[in-house]
């Protein structure tokens, strides 16, 4: 049983690293197994952009370094990805039944050879990729997956190792479709999309589609100005130019806090401006919003002690006044 327990979590945890490798969860540039099997693989870069021609062989390089204290056999396999989600997360395509990417790379790399690392070498691994003469203009994807063993278990099916990938991310130049609408702009306030705050921090979210057939980097500012036309603050957008793939929508959020408008207090009216700009010939985007940020709450509490100052007054007023007519009449009798 407790065999079985160790052998799960070992599954799970190779599962979230790979996953969090991919999201950004876990550092692109290496990772580290189980606690135990003394196995650990770096690999640079994370991420590897390309252009090339129809018909063009490029070739370029990954670094494979081996931090653990034992040998290690490290194998290869490459695999197309599509966009999962609008968080930027990739969906690897390791089956037939997960479907087939219309911007498939996988077929047009090279096999990269197995490799025996001694601890703490680093190898360099050729990434070869043959782009066929009749490639159609436009980005095409994959993700190339290490995994490393200990030569003694490599045959056994014992080792459970995490993969660690490298996303490749290709264009092939030429007449590329490239377009990008704004989905959506909005504000949001723990992750719940509104008008009307109380107070900063608040979000603002824009969801962008890729509408063409290669990876855009859409990346611009937010503007706010308050009623009177005045600006208050500028909110970068895609500051770290994340890709948004084809036939795919991604999400951007960026803060309005402290860090942008300082120790100032906001209230009133404001209106933000998204402005963003992408692709070759830098095409412009912009959407605008309204919000309010009123502190309600604050107001309503304000107004109720307001009130109730007001009633405790005239019902001293009121007693006074009885008190005062009472002690009149005795006056007279």
């Amino acid at each position: 049983m407790k065999k079985i327990l160790q052998t799960t979590r070992t599954i799970l945890v190779s599962s979230f690293i790979v996953f969090g490798l991919l999201v950004g969860l876990v550092s692109p540039a290496a990772y580290a197994a189980e606690k135990g099997t003394g196995q650990a693989l770096e690999i640079a870069p994370p991420v590897i952009n390309l252009t090339a021609d129809p018909g063009e062989k490029i070739t370029t390089q990954l670094l494979v370094r081996d931090v653990a204290n034992v040998n290690l056999v490290v194998n290869n396999q490459i695999n197309d990805f599509v966009a999962s989600g609008e968080d930027g997360t990739p969906k690897l395509l390791l089956d037939p039944k997960d479907g087939e990417s219309p911007y498939s790379l996988k077929d047009w790399v090279q096999p990269i050879p197995q490799v025996t690392l001694k601890p703490k070498d680093l190898v360099k691994l050729p990434l070869v990729i043959n782009v066929p003469s009749n490639a159609s203009p436009g980005g095409y994807y994959a993700v190339v997956r290490f995994t490393g063993a200990s030569p003694d278990l490599k045959d056994t099916g014992v080792s459970l190792s995490a993969s660690l990938g490298a996303l490749v991310l290709l264009r092939v130049n030429g007449d590329a479709k490239e377009g990008v609408q704004i989905a959506s702009f909005y504000a949001s306030q723990n992750d719940k999309k509104g008008s009307l705050f109380e107070s900063t921090p608040i979000d603002f979210v824009v969801r962008t589609k890729n509408t063409g057939n290669v990876h855009e980097q859409p990346t611009g500012q937010v503007s706010v100005t308050d009623s009177f036309g005045n600006k208050v603050a500028n909110v970068n957008i895609n500051l770290q130019r994340n890709n948004v793939l084809p036939s795919s929508t991604r999400k951007f959020s960026s803060p309005l806090d402290k860090t942008v408008i300082g120790n100032r207090i906001l209230f009133g009216r404001y209106v933000a401006t998204v402005k963003m700009n992408y692709g070759s010939e830098n095409k412009t985007l912009t959407e605008q919003i309204s919000f309010w940020i009123i502190p309600y709450k604050l107001i309503a509490l304000a107004l109720l002690a307001i009130a109730a100052v007001v009633f405790l007054i005239r019902a001293w007023v009121i007693r006074y006044k009885k008190k005062i007519i009472s002690q009149t009449r005795r006056r007279r009798r």
